[in-house]
């Protein structure tokens, strides 16, 4: 509870009936109001028994709550307290409203709270590259040449700005000219390189004067590969 410091020094150590009701409730309205927070963030009206319920589902504390209130929620008719009982008036088996809504949520899997979703470690590589140093093809003589196709990196290819002009970029372009490329295949995916529509046509309609403007392919290419080596896209 929340006391000055000449109340404090009064009561420290010190026990009581009244002390403990006080106490409890002020930790029940400071959890009205965490609960109302998380709900819908406004203070300014009374939290609802269908928040509650709900909150606690989410939170995986729908036991804690009281067996009235969770009858409420699940629409089950009050339990009636008596004195006596007869016989016939007690039914075998009869499931509590805590049991019930244990079965009803036994599947749901938690919520991720706030703070773990701020600070959960974001994924830095896209790719990871294998490396084989004793491959099949590489004690061939005259190996099947094998083309490197990744779809995940040819995404994130197209998601990075134009490496001309910086604007949003178009599909990958795959590198052409320069022994790479040719009729009915590509070079390998890692030599892609982002382009905007305008820049890829332009490309695509004279490779030479593109070179000459921008600059090579393969410099180009490079540049990129560096880019995407060191901010741990691949690795």
């Amino acid at each position: 509870m929340v006391l000055c410091w000449h109340c404090d020094n009064q009561l420290r150590d010190q026990t009581s009936e009244s002390l403990e009701q006080l106490a409890h409730q002020n930790l029940s309205a400071w959890m009205i109001d965490v609960i109302r927070h998380a709900m819908n963030g406004t203070q300014e009206r009374e939290l609802s028994l269908a928040e509650l319920s709900w909150w606690a589902v989410c939170n995986q504390v729908a036991d804690a709550l009281p067996e009235a209130a969770l009858r409420r929620s699940l629409g089950l008719r009050a339990e009636k307290i008596r004195s006596v009982y007869r016989e016939s008036d007690i039914v075998p088996g009869e499931q509590t409203a805590t049991s019930i809504l244990k079965q009803r949520t036994k599947n749901l899997a938690p919520l991720p709270h706030a703070h773990q979703q701020q600070n959960s470690p974001q994924e830095k590589t896209v790719v990871s590259i294998a490396v084989d140093p004793e491959s099949p093809e590489s004690f061939m003589k005259r190996p099947k040449r094998r083309r490197w196709v990744n779809e995940k990196y040819k995404r994130w290819v197209k998601t990075q700005p134009c490496a001309c002009c910086g604007k949003p970029a178009d599909d990958p372009h795959h590198l052409i000219g320069h022994g790479q490329g040719g009729m009915g295949t590509k070079s390998h995916d890692i030599f892609t390189l982002p382009l905007c529509r305008e820049h890829h046509n332009e490309l695509h309609a004279d490779p030479l004067a593109f070179e000459e403007k921008h600059g090579s392919q393969v410099d180009l290419i490079f540049r990129f590969l560096d880019h995407a080596f060191a901010t741990g896209v691949l690795g």
